[in-house]
């Protein structure tokens, strides 16, 4: 049977380990959204959907005739199709200092870990993007506050995109800092673990690897 077509459910084509797709799952979840998963392996894309997404990058959602392959498009998509519970802030406002610190964690954080689960990586660059985010990281404890969420008393965006990276770093050897400063960030850590949507949103291979 053909991969995209005669679906009548929503369809995630995803890679089990990367952190892209586990956001996807994330956000899924959150919000009860029914959706069919189809694991690929991120170095070996089958051409139908090369067809539909050039650049061979997952997670893929197909929506009917609709095909997302960019996992902030996708967030967007599902967030305004499905508004409950919201991820982005209603305000204009609000909404662009959110977008603005997405902004700031996928250059620093998310594009290097990118690299860093990229199969086709060489060993110097995954060093070297280890240690650029390890240095993020630090420059990032002042984002980090006692409240239950990540800068909200309500789950948002910016969980869905900070808690995958997050949860990697031990696999990779990425060390979290460990000074007074780093105690919301890692307190921050334990409470998202318990949280159902970032639980339901760790796949199979992540539960044997990562855990």
């Amino acid at each position: 049977m053909s991969l995209l077509n005669n679906r009548s459910n929503m369809v995630l084509f995803q890679n089990e380990m990367g952190h892209r797709s586990q956001k996807i799952r994330m956000v899924l979840s959150e919000k009860g959204i029914a959706c069919d998963f189809e694991s690929l392996d991120p170095e070996n894309i089958p051409t139908e959907i090369l067809e539909v997404n050039p650049s061979g990058s997952l997670p893929l959602l197909i929506d009917r005739e609709l095909s997302l392959y960019h996992s902030g498009l996708i967030v967007e998509y599902l967030d305004e199709r499905f508004p409950h519970p919201p991820l982005l802030p209603v305000y204009p406002v609000a909404r662009a200092q959110t977008r603005l610190i997405l902004h700031r964690i996928e250059a620093d954080w998310c594009e290097p870990m990118d690299i860093i689960e990229e199969g086709s990586a060489s060993k110097n660059e995954k060093t070297k993007n280890k240690k650029i985010l390890e240095k993020n990281l630090s420059n990032s404890l002042s984002l980090f506050n006692n409240q239950n969420f990540f800068r909200s008393d309500e789950l948002t965006v910016l969980d869905t995109v900070i808690m995958p990276i997050l949860f990697r770093l031990s696999f990779y050897g990425i060390k979290l800092p460990s000074n007074k400063a780093a105690k919301p960030l890692n307190e921050y850590l334990e409470r998202m673990r318990e949280h159902k949507s970032f639980a339901d949103s760790i796949s199979e291979s992540e539960k044997e690897l990562l855990i």
